[in-house]
């Protein structure tokens, strides 16, 4: 896992080097806060994006995401926390679309089928809309975690960020039970440190 992260940050820091006109942003990112009496998450992430050419946007990134749950019914109640680190890339295109893929390796909470994976891979795919507006550039995207999609989940843990999936697939056998599609939505506020460098 240390070689992939140290391989995604070399290809981050050689396609800087490179780069012939390029300006920075800082993205700050809000993911899937929901809010019920049962519970809820909330949280978001730190980006920093070296944009070249107004199109191919790439850079680190930073995640916390909180969660808590309370069953009034049962009288228990529990909270955790994910943290991690990854990269990005986004090719903006057309002024008002982006296309994009996400890496992070992030602590798992939820580590009670497999006690020994503390840290989960992540890689989303997907896209959406991104509108410069000169002070900031609004990211609003739909995102499909591959890893978790891909994954058995009755031999590995959850992905730590499945609580916010959003869509759900019913079981016609049984309507009380269903499958979550590993699809999530972003909001990022892009804002530009330099122009014109």
């Amino acid at each position: 896992m240390n070689r992939f992260i140290f391989c995604l940050l070399f290809v981050f820091s050689y396609t800087f080097s490179s780069a012939q006109s390029y300006h920075s942003e800082l993205g700050v990112e809000i993911q899937a806060a929901s809010f019920s009496a049962q519970g809820g998450t909330f949280g978001g992430a730190l980006k920093f994006a070296f944009v070249e050419e107004e199109t191919i946007a790439f850079g680190p990134s930073l995640r916390y995401q909180y969660m808590f749950s309370n069953n009034t019914y049962l009288g228990t109640s529990g909270k955790s926390f994910t943290l991690g680190g990854g990269g990005f890339f986004h090719y903006r295109f057309l002024d008002w679309f982006y296309l994009g893929t996400e890496l992070e390796v992030l602590k798992n909470p939820f580590n009670y089928m497999v006690p020994d994976k503390k840290w989960t891979l992540t890689a989303f795919i997907g896209g959406g809309i991104s509108r410069d507006f000169g002070f900031v550039r609004l990211n609003a995207g739909i995102l499909y975690d591959v890893v978790d999609g891909l994954n058995n989940p009755n031999l590995s843990n959850p992905s730590p960020l499945s609580r916010d999936y959003f869509l759900k697939i019913s079981d016609p056998t049984n309507p009380n039970m269903g499958k979550y599609v590993p699809l999530i939505y972003r909001i990022t506020f892009f804002f530009p440190l330099n122009r014109n460098r």
